[in-house]
Formats: C-alpha cells, sequence, structure tokens
C-alpha cells in the first residue's frame, strides 16, 4: 500500500497464498481481501495495516467470486464457486472525533474484543472461541446469514488442470464472470453474473420469520431478472 502524498509504502502480509479478490472501502479505511484458498477473509484498516477482523467462509477451499464492503463499513459479503452467499459483521469502528480511532488504538478493535461481543454481534460458535483445546475452525467468525445464488447454466466442476494460471476476478476458469456483487444500501445486496444465463440477482437483509425465527437478521432473495437474450 502506497501513500500518495509522501510517498511511504506499507506491506501488508495479508495471506499466505496468492490474493484472489480485495475490496476497498467507500470511505477508504477498510481493505478486505482474500487468496487463492477461498476459506478466510481477512480485513485489514489502512489507517496502519492492521488486522481488524478475520472471517471464514468456509472449511472447504473454493473460488471467491466477490468481496464487498457494505456502504456504511458495517458488512462484509462474499460469493464463491459454493454458489452461496455470506453476509458478515464487521466489527464497529470508534468516532473519527474520538482520540480512541487514532492509528495506535485501532490495532486493539477485534471481533473478539469482548466474550460478550461474540455472542451479541450473531457470530456462529463464537462463544466456542472460549473453550480451551478445540480446533481454530470453532472460533472463528463465521457470516450471520447466507443464501443460495444461481451459478448460471455453464459448468462448475473444478478444472484442477487450469489452475496454473489464476483466472480473472469474478470466474471460474475459462468461464464467464459469476456472483459480482453490488451493494445498493445496507439492506439490498446485487449479485451479477454473466454467460449464457445472464442475470442479477437482488437479495434483501434483515428480520424475516420464517428464515430466523428468534429474531436474527436473514439474507433472502426477492428479485431476480436476465438482462441479456430473452
Amino acid at each position: 500500500m502506497v501513500e500518495l502524498d509522501s510517498g511511504n509504502v506499507s506491506i501488508i502480509p495479508a495471506h499466505s497464498s496468492p490474493l484472489r479478490a480485495m475490496d476497498l472501502s467507500r470511505d477508504g479505511e477498510l481493505l478486505a481481501t482474500a487468496s487463492e484458498t477461498g476459506t478466510l477473509i481477512r480485513v485489514f484498516s489502512t489507517a496502519n495495516c492492521a488486522r481488524v477482523a478475520e472471517l471464514r467462509r468456509g472449511v472447504d477451499p473454493a473460488f471467491v467470486f466477490s468481496i464487498s464492503i457494505s456502504p456504511s463499513s458495517t458488512m462484509l459479503a462474499v460469493t464463491s464457486d459454493k454458489s452461496t452467499l455470506h453476509v458478515f459483521d464487521l466489527p464497529p469502528r470508534s468516532n473519527p472525533k474520538n482520540p480512541a480511532s487514532s492509528p495506535a488504538n485501532r490495532r486493539s478493535e477485534s471481533p473478539a474484543a469482548s466474550p460478550a461481543e461474540d455472542i451479541t454481534a450473531n457470530q456462529k460458535w463464537g462463544f466456542l472461541s472460549k473453550v480451551p483445546l478445540l480446533p481454530r475452525v470453532f472460533s472463528d467468525i463465521y457470516s450471520f446469514a447466507s443464501a443460495h445464488f444461481e451459478m448460471g447454466d455453464e459448468p462448475t466442476g473444478n478444472n484442477q488442470s487450469s489452475l496454473s494460471r489464476l483466472p480473472a476476478l469474478g470466474s471460474l476458469p475459462a468461464q464467464p464472470p459469476k456472483g459480482v456483487l453490488g451493494w445498493v444500501d445496507d439492506a439490498t445486496i446485487l449479485v451479477l453474473g454473466a454467460g449464457r444465463d445472464s442475470r442479477w440477482e437482488r437479495f434483501r437483509i434483515g428480520e424475516r420469520r420464517e428464515l430466523a425465527d428468534d429474531g436474527r437478521r436473514a439474507v433472502w432473495r426477492d428479485g431476480w431478472k436476465r438482462y441479456l437474450g430473452s
């Protein structure tokens, strides 16, 4: 990362494998990254390059199609070749006018800052981080909601022989882009796909009793349309 004013260069050791996708928040304060492995999404503060969140998409490797931070920088969405849209909470940030938001203090911001936050943030398995000797996968932060999106009619199987080159972001090897994300607002996500079955799908985020009867937020599709052909 390069500061244009000063020319200072900062290196963020984001992942041990090559980067697959990244997104910068609208205010430029957060950077989210995913690697070729596709199991973890990491979020960094651009002020000091400190990691502020580590989010688990899943246990099995996957091609991440797209990651996108919400307009308010409070949520993050991710799509992959598992044909699933995941939505995560991001840790709250201090008021910029508050001294606690300075780079020296931001390093302490974490989704596991206090025992209560893991549960109140609606993160699955968060309470298991307090249980000793459990594998790390049980204590990682998972999405608070997920939904299926349409992959289209192109074949979706991973071709291992084609992994010698990194495919374009938002696509499988030799296949058109899928699962490209865009936020309309903090309650609405669009998922776009290309190819023979080009379409957009609209997803809503909120409380929906038939999907989450305990008052938790859910993600559901409430509209879609093919935008090419009939």
